[in-house]
């Protein structure tokens, strides 16, 4: 395969002058070396007038060969190496379900040191405000030192966190080092989110998918586990096992992972459908930087729509267990619950993504959101199992679907120059929602002894993100141009 740092040299028997990207080279009469280098396959047509050939690193390559490579289009690869960025950034995305455990260690918790739930659930509050910062920290920092230092750096910062969790003896030592752990979380969302869109044009929906099914994945695996090891390890050690296993993985992971695939010597997977996408509409499909996207006014109404999400998202997942275990369940079964959601979810990320992708990702999350709304004013009068298996399996569905459809929509509207920023800022934003999920779940439960208002409020909070997707169009060249 030929690569872009192969060097162009001017064959002889072209005009008196050649020309590229309106630079004048002069044909002596012998081969020249010609600066800045380009690509003949991107312009076959150009590369036959102007008699360009490229000269592989590989020696072993004859000229005829570069010849016809010049003449043609290069064939594609056997293997893209963006689906390993797909998996990389999949493992990545798993290790939020670290977060989600949190759940599963409430009720531990709350018998040894006899915390209420509300004091309890404000530990994964003062988690979310951190990781508010944290994803916007790492989005910008994925687009300046790239994704690989990045994941390094938050794979040690969650390592060290959660085994410190360890060690607690009082609400304050929990929430320092979680404080620590919380600190690397950003590179759950932002980080995989963004990466993996720069190496994907057509397929975007299904490699998103993919991507944001491990934080599914995550849930699915590390709730039982979870369980299971404090049965039979008790919470410290759990912690400990947790925080020592996802450091060494996300640190190996981290190996794999490069930003964009023309450091590579490739293109993004289907770069030509973009290449002739043109305008649409009034519509100029371009790449936003941060700064400019941040005036427009869908950028607030995305954090809106984002928001009303968080909220119900957050308080469902932490309170679902004790919720579950209040009804005459186990814990097992609970915790059980719990990972099925996470697991259902991963279908519904995949299948949402690419399903998004032809109908439209404003659509696609418009569904998601009416169905989870629908899901919450079901479970308030849940009281049989079937009844319970029912939501699990429908909520987790589509809750897993809006987490593709809503950084696929960003992607849509802003394109990828600034992406990761841009998903960092709108995430960090929206999560006052999630922070306040969890400490207004468990205030109405110590308040009235029951979950019935506080998962009303979360049906309507998934009612309102529904309508505000309604609002939702690209930005326009004049919005840009106004700003």
């Amino acid at each position: 395969m030929l690569r872009p740092t192969s060097v162009a040299i001017l064959w002889t028997a072209t005009p008196p002058f050649s020309t590229y990207k309106n630079k004048i080279y002069p044909c002596s009469g012998l081969p020249e070396l010609i600066y800045p280098k380009m690509d003949p396959q991107t312009d076959p047509i150009h590369a036959w007038r102007t008699g360009i050939f490229l000269i592989s690193q590989r020696s072993s390559d004859s000229f005829l060969y570069q010849f016809k490579r010049t003449m043609y289009p290069a064939e594609k690869p056997a293997f893209f190496y963006g689906w390993v960025i797909v998996a990389t950034c999949f493992i990545a995305a798993t290790s939020y379900g670290l977060f989600y455990t949190f759940g599963v260690f409430f009720k531990s918790l709350q018998t040894e040191f006899g915390w209420g739930r509300a004091l309890t659930g404000s530990v994964h509050s003062v988690h979310l405000v951190i990781y508010a910062l944290s994803t916007y920290f790492f989005g910008r920092l994925t687009d300046s030192i790239g994704p690989r230092r990045a994941l390094s750096l938050g794979a040690f910062f969650i390592g060290i966190g959660l085994s410190l969790c360890s060690l607690i003896n009082s609400i304050w030592h929990l929430y320092f080092f979680y404080i620590i752990a919380s600190l690397g979380s950003g590179v759950t969302v932002s980080l995989p989110n963004a990466t993996v869109q720069k190496w994907f044009v057509k397929k975007r929906g299904l490699a998103l998918g993919l991507v944001t099914a491990g934080v599914g994945a995550g849930t699915l695996l590390l709730a039982p586990l979870t369980q299971y090891l404090i049965a039979n390890l008790g919470w410290r050690y759990s912690y400990i096992t947790l925080g020592i296993s996802y450091w060494a993985l996300l640190t190996l992971t981290a190996m794999l992972m490069v930003d964009q695939p023309e450091k590579m010597g490739l293109k993004p997977y289907g770069w030509k459908e973009k290449v002739g996408g043109g305008k649409e509409k009034g519509i100029e499909f371009q790449d936003w930087p941060a700064k400019e996207a941040m005036k427009t006014k869908i950028f607030l109404l995305i954090i809106l729509i984002y928001f009303f999400t968080n909220l119900p998202i957050h308080m469902v997942m932490i309170h679902i267990v004790p919720y579950f275990t209040d009804l005459g369940t186990s814990g097992a079964f609970a915790a059980g619950a719990l990972g099925l959601i996470g697991g259902i979810s991963i279908s519904g990320r995949i299948g949402m993504g690419v399903l998004s992708e032809k109908m439209g990702w404003k659509w696609g999350l418009f569904l998601c959101c009416f169905i989870c709304s629908l899901m919450l004013f079901w479970l308030i009068g849940v009281r049989t199992p079937w009844m319970l298996l029912l939501f699990t399996l429908t909520y987790g569905f589509f809750y897993g679907g809006k987490i593709t459809t809503i950084p696929g929509l960003i992607g849509s509207f802003f394109g990828t120059r600034s992406l990761g920023e841009i998903i960092g800022i709108i995430h960090a934003a929206s999560l006052t929602g999630g922070i306040i999920g969890p400490v207004l779940g468990g205030y109405i439960f110590d308040r009235s002894g029951s979950y019935r208002l506080a998962f009303l409020t979360a049906a309507l909070a998934f009612l309102t993100a529904a309508i505000l997707t309604l609002f939702a169009h690209p930005p326009r060249v004049r919005d840009k141009n106004h700003s």
